[in-house]
């Protein structure tokens, strides 16, 4: 691999809160993107998505060299399954069952991973890739869904405080956000189902035989690697910015353009981690 550009920035301000994470060896490139937390127990420090994109990251520099897409899986969710363990045994209170039947409260990461002996791109739920300029698809049926439900909630809600300047108008950050969070607590149920709803996702408990999708790429082939916080992704790291910056201008909230189950908010750099590697095979 020849590196082209490589970008990786947390959405705060103290970049310890970075859920992102970007892994470049002699074998493997890699984006990792820890799942924004939607937990009711807080068992995670500073977050679950922190803590899992840690550990996914350090198992992809890890995997041999010669790894194939199924012995990766198995790697890489392996790894989230020890840590549940080692929490369990850590803390006496918690048992393990708490992680088979509340979904809301595991390990969660996305991860997109270039294997350089393979020659392959491996979507590992829905980070992105894209190949000379051809993005394969990522988005998730219930992303839709829920990003349709959180601009409906906001739509509804900027109605009710235009209506006679109501005092009872909302006032958090992302108000439409926190009236759909039980949904998207919800949403883990179908993480690792087949189906209309279901999607891949790393928790522990993945499907050995879900359908992942797998890019080949032959030499001297341009290949971009991004996490969902560059929501329009464009073939340079500029173009992806630039586009980043339209949204933020023309549909700060993600309501219209692009439909998300967050927006951008005050005081927060972007409305999400993101990570950007671009690199010539």
């Amino acid at each position: 691999m020849r590196i082209i550009e490589r970008f990786c920035r947390g959405k705060h301000a103290d970049q310890s809160l970075n859920e992102d994470g970007l892994v470049v060896t002699e074998d493997y490139a890699a984006v990792v993107d820890g799942v924004t937390g939607k937990s009711v127990r807080h068992l995670w420090k500073p977050s679950g998505g922190v803590v899992a994109k840690d550990l996914l990251a350090s198992a992809v520099a890890g995997l041999p060299r010669d790894a194939s897409m199924r012995e990766a899986q198995r790697a890489l969710d392996g790894v989230l399954r020890s840590e549940y363990a080692r929490f369990v045994a850590a803390h006496g209170g918690v048992s393990s069952r708490v992680f088979e039947v509340e979904p809301w409260e595991r390990l969660q990461a996305n991860v997109v991973v270039y294997s350089v002996f393979r020659r392959e791109v491996w979507l590992f739920g829905d980070c992105q890739v894209m190949v000379d300029g051809v993005q394969t698809p990522t988005l998730k049926r219930v992303d839709e869904l829920l990003g349709e439900l959180r601009s409906f909630a906001a739509r509804a809600l900027a109605l009710r405080a235009e209506d006679a300047e109501r005092e009872d108008a909302p006032v958090s950050a992302d108000s439409a956000r926190d009236m759909i969070m039980p949904f998207l607590r919800l949403q883990s149920e179908f993480a690792n189902r087949r189906g209309e709803y279901g999607y891949f996702v790393f928790d522990g408990f993945t499907d050995p035989g879900y359908p992942v999708r797998v890019v080949p790429v032959e030499p001297g082939t341009e290949v971009v690697l991004a996490s969902d916080g560059y929501p329009l992704l464009r073939p340079t790291l500029a173009g992806s910015e630039a586009e980043l910056e339209r949204l933020r201008r023309e549909d700060p909230r993600l309501i219209g353009e692009y439909r998300s189950t967050k927006g951008f908010t005050a005081g927060l750099e972007s409305f999400d981690d993101r990570t950007y590697l671009r690199f010539v095979v």
